[in-house]
């Protein structure tokens, strides 16, 4: 269900910088929640205390089936989430792991300055959730 926001709410984020897309996905919560059996779920904090949690959903061929996340933090964490989770669903493994922080930028349309610390959060929660991934593949293949 959409987040609802007032319009000063509205006006405000795009003020600051925010882009219709980053406000979309924000409102919108795209992708926001958790896959049952994922096959990868890790929670990351950054360095701004805000955190993210992503569930991976992987096929046999290392393919990004489904992505989703939580996140405790701001719109701009939020966008970030969004961004990544529409980036990766459909990449394999190897692809998603070349994403980087202007890829997300650019599916956003751009965040305001003092936010472009939130696609790192999103890119570090995905690299740590596939690299736990591989881990545990690794150790089950053994």
């Amino acid at each position: 269900m959409p987040k609802k926001l007032a319009e000063e709410e509205f006006e405000l984020l795009k003020e600051v910088g925010y882009s219709d897309k980053a406000i979309e996905f924000y409102i919108n919560e795209v992708n926001v929640g958790s896959i049952e059996k994922p096959d990868v779920a890790l929670v990351y904090t950054g360095p701004c205390g805000d955190a993210m949690k992503i569930y991976l959903k992987i096929n046999k061929n290392c393919v990004i089936e489904g992505a989703k996340f939580y996140y405790l933090g701001c719109p701009g964490a939020a966008s970030s989430g969004s961004a990544i989770t529409k980036l990766i669903i459909g990449k394999t493994m190897e692809e998603a792991k070349r994403i980087m922080e202007q890829d997300i930028l650019r599916e956003l349309g751009g965040l305001p300055e003092s936010k472009l610390h939130c696609p790192e959060l999103a890119i570090t929660t995905l690299q740590k959730a596939i690299a736990e991934y591989e881990k545990d593949k690794g150790q089950q293949q053994v």
